[in-house]
């Protein structure tokens, strides 16, 4: 029976691991995202073709975005069309990707210049990415609440209301019989 608790127990640790791990990754993302968009703009307006945008993102892009553009580079040396290849960035980092793939994925079949679609990615991708900090600014109080009640509370009692009572204590008379 302990060895099943014990083995229950080490299944519900490493899952939640798991999922700890899994939605760092994911805020990671949502946080990187932004800069790599920023990256591909500067890239498209200094005059680089899509491909060679994603060459630089796959090199300079933040740590957390960095291996979907490597992705989209492999399936190219592979021998794949780009827009094709696209789909390795939504594969790697989910679905936030995918206004991103849709608008380089226009670029390379329609061959239209994409900078002023990748500018307006780049604002929607960065307020997204405010949001999600106001949203975490506004969890933060309910999260402080237990370790500041937790660290109030024994000193309040120490330094108040043990004095309060030693004192009184000190001040009372026991009638003796």
């Amino acid at each position: 029976m302990t060895a099943f608790v014990l083995l229950v127990l080490v299944v519900v640790l490493v899952l939640r691991r798991r999922r700890i791990i899994r939605d760092r990754r994911a805020r990671a993302v949502v946080d990187d995202l932004p800069d790599a968009v920023d990256l591909l703009l500067a890239a498209l307006r200094a005059g680089h073709t899509p491909i060679l945008a994603i060459e630089l993102l796959a090199r300079h892009a933040p740590l957390s975005v960095r291996e979907a553009f490597r992705a989209v580079l492999a399936s190219v040396g592979s021998g794949e069309r780009l827009g094709t290849a696209l789909d390795e960035i939504p594969r790697v980092l989910g679905p936030i990707a995918r206004p991103l793939t849709e608008i380089l994925a226009d670029g390379d079949r329609l061959g239209i210049p994409i900078d002023q679609i990748a500018y307006q990615l780049s604002i929607a991708a960065r307020h997204h990415r405010r949001r999600q900090a106001e949203s975490s600014a506004r969890k933060l109080p309910v999260q402080l609440a237990v370790p500041l009640v937790a660290c109030t509370l024994p000193s309040f009692v120490v330094l108040v209301i043990v004095p309060v009572i030693a004192a009184t204590l000190g001040h009372i008379r026991i009638p003796t019989s």
